[in-house]
């Protein structure tokens, strides 16, 4: 597939200079080990907040450890405003980046191009990836044409956490695994009282939620091939419905009023009765419910034909082919996805590994409140890649304006979706180059 290049190459002569430093002089350090061998110079790019950036840091120190021939140059760079998008951007543009970077799947081939082709690598070390990478985790980072243009690090999906102090009060049923999202929206409007700081909802809407309309209904935003829209269709609009519907009936708060508190905190501070958890946050979550209230989590709702309803967000790390030290860079990659025990035990404090051992082992039994993560391994099957990453984000923007049309302003599906569809579409097509 052909995608249309987002890179802003414009960038890369306002950043490249300050950059320089940051990457592309990888290789030989001039330090020696106790052993006497001289140490090899790693630069690695990564993102992450809070619990994520403990994460990386950490599996750095565990693989410094086991290599110490390789001295790891780490750089945490912020996601917000856009800080991330430009660095790379001008890095990549200039030449200048580092060995190793921080990617996710979900971007759909954006900056692929930059990307080392890893299938010569696993060749080489006759590798068995499905024997080392936990299940459904390695095939995301393949693309059409067979390239391989990263290694995993972890995935994350979702539960449904429920207050149950607050479904005991209300003589509200408990979810189940067998509820479908027309079951969590009957539960939700039960809860709905109160105005402005002392308003109580059913659910909070959480960032997920514009793509879990699509596919609440059994629907999708494209084709498997990502090559045909089928966003305009009738189950995304029944799932568009659902969602405006609980924001109009005050069951669930509208993107404007949910920024007046961190959404996670109305669910933390007894103010919503469930929320839709994610693997990177339990920890978190957990630690400021505390003793607060009695809680629990059941699998997200399944669709009406009784199909599995998640998304799934998922990083990895890739190589540049710009890399001076592309040997460390390899043994890096290698040991964060499967190689190294000690590096996958430290992930797991961000989402569940690509270690397949630890997922299997360490990571289901780590127990936070009163869940295990056994239920986010359940949660896999089937889920669905982040819809709007990446080359994506264009067509992304104008489904975002379809969601606030509905749940903010009251307009119906069908309004909305006649409105917007045609530079949805367009959005996409040029996407894919067409």
């Amino acid at each position: 597939m052909t995608f249309k290049k987002v890179i802003a190459l414009g960038l890369a002569g306002v950043m490249a200079v300050s950059l320089a430093a940051c990457g592309g002089d990888s290789g030989k350090s001039g330090e020696k080990t106790a052993d006497g061998k001289e140490k090899q110079k790693l630069v690695v790019w990564s993102w992450g907040a809070d619990e994520e950036k403990k994460s990386r840091e950490a599996a750095m120190e565990a693989f410094e450890k086991a290599h110490p021939e390789i001295e790891v140059e780490h750089s945490v760079i912020p996601t917000a405003d856009h800080v991330w998008d430009q660095k790379m951007t001008a890095a990549l543009s200039a030449g200048t980046g580092p060995d190793v970077i921080q990617m996710s799947p979900d971007y759909y081939g954006l900056y692929t191009e930059y990307y080392e082709d890893l299938n010569s690598y696993v060749e080489k070390d006759g590798l068995d990836l499905d024997s080392l990478i936990t299940e459904g985790m390695m095939a995301p980072y393949y693309r059409p044409d067979g390239k391989l243009e990263g290694m995993p690090l972890l995935q994350n999906v979702f539960v449904m956490a429920y207050n149950k102090d607050m479904f005991d009060e209300a003589g509200v049923d408990y979810p189940t695994a067998d509820w479908t999202w027309d079951d969590v929206a009957e539960a939700a409007k039960k809860f709905a009282k109160g105005e402005g700081a002392d308003a109580v909802f059913g659910i909070v809407n959480h960032w997920i939620d514009p793509s879990m309309a699509i596919i609440c209904k059994g629907g999708s935003a494209y084709s498997d091939d990502l090559k045909t829209c089928e966003i305009n269709s009738q189950e995304v609009k029944d799932g568009l419905t659902l969602f405006g519907d609980l924001v109009q009936s005050k069951a669930m708060p509208d993107d404007t009023a949910a920024k007046s508190l961190p959404k996670e905190q109305l669910f933390v501070s007894g103010h919503a009765a469930m929320y839709t958890l994610g693997g990177f946050e339990t920890k978190l979550i957990a630690e400021e419910i505390g003793d607060n209230f009695s809680w629990d989590v059941v699998s997200m709702p399944i669709v009406p034909n009784g199909g599995k309803n998640n998304l799934m967000y998922a990083t990895g790390y890739a190589m540049l082919n710009t890399s001076k030290n592309k040997d460390a860079a390899w043994t890096f990659m290698k040991e964060a996805a499967f190689a190294n025990e000690d590096m996958a035990k430290e992930t797991c404090r961000a989402g569940l590994t690509s270690c397949k051992t630890i997922a299997e082992s360490y990571y289901k039994d780590l127990k936070y409140g009163p869940i295990d993560n056994s239920a986010y391994l359940e949660g896999l099957a089937d889920a669905k890649l982040n819809i709007w990453g990446g080359a994506f984000a264009a067509p992304g923007d104008v489904w975002k304006q379809i969601w606030q049309e509905v749940t903010i302003d009251g307009k119906t599906a069908n309004e909305a979706m006649d409105e917007y569809y045609p530079a949805l579409e367009k959005a996409f097509n040029e996407a894919n180059g067409n």
